[in-house]
C-alpha cells in the first residue's frame, strides 16, 4: 500500500516507481511469468496508467507544498503572504525630479515626455513654469514600469516633444523607485523577514519596515542604546539607517512609522514628516555607500563565441555586481554588505558560449587589479559600470 504521508513529510511517487508498483502487482496477480515489457499490450497499459498517475502525484505534492511559505509558489504564495497582511510587490515606475533652462515665464504642461539616449520614457506629473532666472524644476514618472527605468543622473536629456520655449532638460539625480514584479524567492524572504521583525519598535521590526517601501533591496540599522555617541558619530539613544534603493520620501515615512518616539534618526538625508496632528518631524537616514568595482577580463574564445559575446559578458557582471548597464539603468545586483566574489564572477562569463579561458582581476582602484575577493563593508554596496569593464581578447 503507497503512503502518501509518514513522519517526514510528503512522499510523492514518481513515474519509474509508479510503474515497478504496477509491474510488481501484475505479477502478483498473472504469474511472474508474465511479460510486462513496454512492446507488450499490459506493458503499454500499465506505461499509460503510471504516466497520468505520475501527474496526480505531482499535483498532490504541489497542493501539499503550497501550504508552506518555504515550499509554495505563485498565486498559492500570494495567499499565504496575505495570512500575515503583506502583498507581493508589483512592478513600479521610476520617479525623478527634471531640471530645465528655457525661456522665463513659460509653461511646461504636465504629461510633457522627455528620454534618455536609449530611449527610457519619462513623462512630467505637474506643470513647470520657468522662472524670471531661466530654470524650472518638475516631477517626472517613467512611462513604463520595472527597475531598467532607474537611470543614472544626466541622462535625461533628450525632448520627446519640441518645446521651443525649452532651451535643456536634465536629471541631477538619478531616478528611484522601478522595480519588476517581485519575485518568490524575494517574496518570500521578505516574509520570513516581517515575522522575525512583527514587533515595529524593534531593530529587526524597523528593517522589516523599510524593506517593505517599494523599490528598497535592502536595508540595514545602527542602534545606538547608550548615552554616548558611538564611535561612529551616532548620538545617543539614536537610529541610523542605511537602505539601498526606494524614493527619500517613502523610506523616511517607514522609518518614521516604525521607530518608537522620542529616538532620534540620524543621516545625510533629511525629510519633513507631518504626524496626524500636524506636526512636523525631521526624519534623517543615509543611503547605501556605493562602492565602485574595477574590474579587467583576459578572455580566450573559440568560433562559437557570439559577435555580441563582449557585451553579453559585462552585462551578466553588471547583473551580478549590481551597477550602471549600458543603457544607464541602476540594477542591485549585490545585497548591501556583501563582498565581491572572485569565484563567483567566473560563472557569469562562462554563461556566455564560445569562452575558453578567462583570467579575472577586480580591485577598488583600476590602477590596482588583483585576483582576489574585495571586502564590502555592512553599510556599503558594490557598484560596477558597464562602459568601465574592460575585456581583453587573446
Amino acid at each position: 500500500m503507497l503512503i502518501l504521508l509518514n513522519e517526514t513529510g510528503f512522499q510523492r511517487q514518481t513515474y519509474s516507481e509508479l510503474l515497478d508498483g504496477m509491474e510488481d502487482k501484475a505479477k502478483e496477480l498473472f504469474g511472474e511469468d508474465i511479460n510486462t515489457s513496454s512492446k507488450t499490450p499490459l506493458g503499454i497499459i500499465l506505461r499509460i496508467f503510471a504516466w497520468f498517475l505520475a501527474g496526480i502525484w505531482d499535483i498532490a505534492e504541489r497542493v501539499y507544498n503550497s501550504g508552506f511559505v518555504s515550499k509554495s509558489e505563485g498565486v498559492q504564495l500570494d495567499r499565504l503572504g496575505s495570512n500575515f497582511g503583506i502583498s507581493r510587490e508589483p512592478a513600479a515606475e521610476a520617479v525623478t525630479t527634471l531640471f530645465f533652462t528655457g525661456e522665463p515665464g513659460f509653461v511646461i504642461e504636465e504629461q510633457t515626455q522627455y528620454t534618455t539616449e536609449s530611449g527610457i520614457y519619462f513623462e512630467l506629473i505637474e506643470d513647470v513654469v520657468i522662472g524670471d532666472d531661466g530654470t524650472g524644476t518638475g516631477a517626472a514618472v517613467s512611462l513604463s514600469k520595472g527597475i531598467i527605468n532607474n537611470v543614472a543622473a544626466n541622462t535625461i536629456t533628450e525632448q520627446a516633444e519640441t518645446l521651443k520655449g525649452v532651451y535643456s532638460v536634465n536629471n541631477p539625480e538619478a531616478a528611484a523607485g522601478g522595480t519588476d514584479e517581485e519575485s518568490d524567492p524575494e517574496f518570500r524572504a521578505r516574509i520570513k523577514k516581517s515575522v522575525e521583525g512583527s514587533s515595529a519598535s524593534t531593530n529587526s521590526g524597523i528593517i522589516s519596515s523599510l524593506l517593505a517601501v517599494s523599490g528598497v533591496r535592502s536595508a540595514n540599522i545602527v542602534a545606538n542604546n547608550t548615552m554616548q555617541t558611538d564611535a561612529d558619530g551616532n548620538p545617543p539613544k539614536s537610529i541610523h539607517a542605511y537602505v539601498l534603493g526606494g524614493t527619500k520620501v517613502d523610506v523616511a515615512q517607514a522609518l518614521f512609522d516604525s521607530v518608537a518616539a522620542g529616538i532620534e534618526t540620524v543621516g545625510e538625508q533629511s525629510v519633513v514628516i507631518t504626524d496626524a496632528s500636524g506636526l512636523d518631524h525631521d526624519v534623517k537616514f543615509d543611503f547605501a555607500k556605493e562602492v565602485k568595482i574595477y574590474v579587467q577580463l583576459d578572455l580566450k574564445t573559440n568560433a562559437s563565441f557570439p559577435a555580441d559575446g563582449v557585451s553579453q559578458i559585462k552585462k551578466n557582471l553588471v547583473y551580478k555586481i549590481g551597477g550602471i548597464d549600458e543603457n544607464g539603468s541602476s540594477f542591485t545586483g549585490s545585497q548591501m554588505g556583501d563582498d565581491v566574489i572572485l569565484s563567483q564572477l567566473f560563472n557569469a562569463v562562462y554563461q556566455v558560449n564560445g569562452v575558453s579561458d578567462v583570467t579575472i582581476q577586480i580591485g577598488k582602484d583600476a590602477a590596482a587589479l588583483s585576483q582576489s575577493n574585495i571586502t564590502i563593508e555592512p553599510r556599503e554596496v558594490a557598484q560596477v559600470h558597464f562602459s568601465e569593464i574592460v575585456v581583453n581578447l587573446i
